[in-house]
């Protein structure tokens, strides 16, 4: 993760964040008024469409623009509260695991081509496990917290969570990635085209990294709401369950902290290969 903190001493990526974080508040807010899922909590989000475009083009930038800009929306758009607290934390993954699994899933993005424009089938399968994830990851996070405080149900907000970033992504990404990519790197605006290789995490073990990521965020998931409808007796589509269950938190809480593990053992410096080289 060091790239998350050497990147502020670089004016372009603090513009990035800014930058990054505007686009994303700004359509936030539009759509506070829209379709309500848990009014103050959550709504219908096309917006989280930017979050995993943003982390692959401006990498640790993105992941501070989804975070601040998720803040920015909730104070301008009238629902800052206490679960915006882990709304920063679960929008910085939204924003941090894709271009850190970038790459590294599975080998499914050959070395030689780390263009981001999704015209082939391995890479089109790449950003869909990368945004999955990545949606998943920022689901528990808030999920767990706001069932800590006895807000909302893990198995009902989790999973709410989870599709409501997906499915914005999962058309309407690539699209907009394949958009703004080629226009993107002609600016030079490129994350990997502004740091330094040695600003960036070298990362130990990716690969393991990256099934351990789609374990944590994927299985945390699965896990938390098997334990949640089940020892819990929550609901997923109703509030007639009881949040704040030691089970739920305490089988969802190795799954949070294996995903903080293998964020450590993410690189992104593969990135950094030249595009030119085949």
């Amino acid at each position: 993760m060091k790239e998350v903190f050497t990147m502020w001493k670089n004016t372009r990526m603090i513009i990035l964040v800014a930058l990054s974080a505007a686009i994303y508040a700004a359509f936030l807010i539009v759509f506070k008024g829209g379709i309500p899922i848990v009014p103050g909590i959550t709504e219908v989000r096309p917006a989280n469409v930017f979050p995993p475009v943003f982390s692959l083009l401006f990498g640790p930038a993105g992941a501070w623009g989804s975070a601040i800009g998720n803040l920015i929306g909730d104070l301008f758009g009238g629902t800052l509260g206490i679960g915006s607290i882990f709304g920063f934390v679960g929008n910085f993954f939204l924003g941090f695991i894709p271009y850190k699994m970038w790459g590294a899933v599975f080998g499914l993005v050959s070395k030689k081509d780390m263009s981001l424009v999704t015209n082939t089938g391995k890479k089109l399968a790449a950003f869909e496990i990368v945004a999955l994830t990545a949606s998943a990851a920022c689901g528990i996070i808030i999920a767990w917290y706001l069932d800590l405080a006895g807000i909302v149900p893990f198995a009902f907000l989790s999973i709410t969570i989870t599709i409501n970033n997906f499915a914005a992504a999962f058309i309407l990404g690539p699209i907009l990635l394949s958009l703004l990519y080629p226009r993107v790197k002609r600016w030079g605006l490129i994350w990997t085209d502004i740091m330094d290789p040695q600003e960036v995490a070298a990362g130990k073990a990716k690969n393991l990294g990256s099934i351990l990521m789609m374990v944590g965020s994927l299985g945390g998931l699965i896990i938390g709401l098997l334990v949640a409808s089940g020892l819990a007796g929550q609901t997923i589509y109703g509030f007639t369950g009881e949040q704040g269950q030691v089970s739920v938190w305490l089988s969802v809480l190795p799954f949070l902290l294996l995903i903080l593990v293998a964020s450590f053992m993410l690189s992104g410096r593969e990135q950094f290969v030249d595009e030119g080289e085949e």
